[in-house]
């Protein structure tokens, strides 16, 4: 891989690592035992970056990597009083794996409908999830604070409607 593609998988790292995080959480209750999995699966992604294909979509290699991570730990600590079955573990595995796709169903039916917004609208709600306050947006608008927080609260009502409708859909077909 070029600097380009080294680049590139620096960013998914960045971008996926909290996904992969909770993804270990979900496996292993005792924090500290996730925070050290984590940074044994970060070792092996840096380690193994040159072996990731560009096209494959990042977070399944990566959680897969962690996965691996998780199943060695259990195997190293079946001498321990509590223990999780190996069955579990990817009944868990299985489990979480499923709730990542639905996350990033639901991710991409709110972008979706964020792109159905008027430009003025996307533009408020960028504004203030962005962290520009309410007043702040409103100033920006010559408009008053509570016509903000108003607008605010049908966009809201207008994206869950959407997302609802998306993923409903979605599930149809």
């Amino acid at each position: 891989m070029d600097s380009t593609q080294h680049q590139q998988f620096a960013e998914r790292v960045v971008r996926n690592q909290h996904r992969i995080f909770r993804y270990i959480v979900s496996l292993v209750p005792n924090r500290a035992d996730a925070d050290e999995l984590f940074q044994q699966t970060c070792l092996t992604l840096w380690e193994s970056w040159e072996r990731y294909d560009m096209s494959l979509d990042f977070v399944p290699w990566a959680c897969g990597i962690a996965h691996n991570h998780v199943r060695n730990f259990y195997r190293r600590r079946q001498n321990s009083q509590v223990q999780l079955d190996a069955d579990v573990v990817e009944m868990l595995a299985t489990r979480s794996s499923q709730l990542r796709q639905r996350e990033d169903e639901k991710l991409a039916a709110l972008r979706a409908c964020l792109n159905e917004l008027t430009e003025r609208n996307r533009g408020i709600v960028e504004n203030y999830y962005g962290g520009m306050s309410v007043q702040e947006i409103a100033t920006q608008r010559d408009l008053s604070a509570n016509a903000i927080y108003k607008l605010l609260d049908r966009v809201r009502e207008a994206l869950h409607g959407c997302v609802k409708v998306r993923l409903a859909e979605g599930a149809a077909s």
